[in-house]
């Protein structure tokens, strides 16, 4: 509830120029590897297929091209799905062109509809579209020109996963990790906006923080989805569950912005000059908190960070803000009302502060509620 911000100016702008400077490294380390990634993966395939012979080159390298995902997690589902997809298709195309005969055009589109129709119920398969018009449209279908790009699409998918696999891997529950770790960013940003007050260019950071939030939680969920092999962090914590625990933080701080900002024009001035070193107090522990929930999500903590801190200052806080609104309860109920707002504000930041670092503790250290104990 503070009129400005406590930090100096000098470390404001170191703050966000390392942030800018993180935000330009990101997408170049991204850039370099999946640049290796594609170029082994090509000329893995090129070598392979080449020397060997029987399958299609052409056909085996954009395979292999569209294999390569963000991460290795992802490479692998696209391998598996596209290989499904390419011999459901090679089947149903080499069915139809034998059995319709005539023009080709009969059996493509037959083809392609029926592969389409199982790709609705099976999206996973929609590659199978693909070979299923290949075949369908050859002069004279054969079982070896079906198997040689069918071939070709497997090895393809297969060398794509590999490279994605042994070069500059990237497990998908890393990206998962960054897109939570931008979330909990996103919750200091707001915390502090908070202790800064209300100015119309304020509002204005917080309806764009708002969007920010949304677009690295439906980034990180994306990521989430995404992770097939150990999807956990490294405390062992589920990632679908911090996600859940860091989108239920921000509906809390949400809640205690509203309740600072929106309500204070119903506090008197004598009430805010005693309520407002707690509230900063606690914003201040909040964010000490988040630093050591943002430290346990990376992994250098191997216990559930200590909680005295924050339940002290918020119960302080608390008391400080009930004794205000006894105070006005008769003479003055709108600010009465307005400090409840704040107390429930309070509450729920501490609650689910204390809850997500309940759910990124270590197994063994984790209470039984947070594990799903009953």
């Amino acid at each position: 509830m503070a009129a400005q911000d406590q930090t100096s100016p000098k470390t404001r702008l170191q703050t966000r120029l390392r942030g800018f400077l993180n935000s330009l490294a990101r997408p170049r380390r991204e850039l370099l590897r999946i640049a290796l990634q594609t170029g082994a993966a090509t000329l893995a395939t090129y070598l392979l297929v080449a020397g060997l012979g029987g399958l299609d080159l052409s056909w085996a390298i954009i395979s292999a091209l569209l294999t390569i995902g963000m991460s290795a997690d992802l490479s692998y589902t696209y391998a598996v799905n596209r290989t499904a997809g390419a011999c459901l298709g090679a089947l149903i195309g080499l069915a139809l062109a034998v059995l319709i005969g005539g023009p080709a055009i009969y059996a493509l589109l037959v083809a392609v509809i029926l592969a389409n129709m199982v790709a609705t119920i099976w999206p996973s398969l929609q590659y199978g579209a693909v070979t299923a018009a290949i075949v369908a449209l050859e002069p004279d279908p054969e079982l070896a020109a079906a198997l040689s790009r069918t071939g070709a699409i497997v090895a393809g998918s297969c060398i794509g996963a590999v490279a994605s696999f042994l070069i500059w891997p990237m497990r998908g529950r890393d990206r998962a990790e960054i897109g939570i770790l931008d979330t909990l960013h996103d919750c200091q940003d707001m915390l502090t906006l908070i202790n800064r007050g209300v100015s119309t260019d304020e509002h204005d950071r917080r309806d764009a923080l708002h969007r920010r939030f949304l677009q690295h939680l439906d980034i990180a969920r994306s990521r989430v989805a995404e992770s097939r092999f150990s999807p956990a962090l490294k405390t062992g914590a589920d990632l679908r569950s911090a996600v859940r625990g860091v989108e239920t933080l921000w509906h809390a701080l949400v809640i205690l912005d509203r309740a600072v900002t929106t309500e204070r024009g119903d506090i008197s001035a004598a009430a805010l000059d005693r309520l407002a070193p707690a509230v900063d107090a606690v914003q201040d522990s909040a964010k000490r908190q988040i630093d050591r929930i943002i430290a346990m999500v990376k992994g250098t903590r191997d216990t559930a960070p200590p909680h005295d801190d924050l339940h002290s200052v918020v119960a302080r806080a608390r008391d400080q803000a009930t004794d205000l609104a006894q105070e006005a309860a008769t003479d003055w109920p709108g600010q009465a009302r307005a400090l409840h707002s704040v107390i429930f504000g309070l509450n729920e930041t501490e609650r689910q502060l204390d809850q997500i670092s309940k759910i990124l503790a270590v197994p063994d250290d984790r209470p039984d509620d947070a594990r799903g104990v009953t």
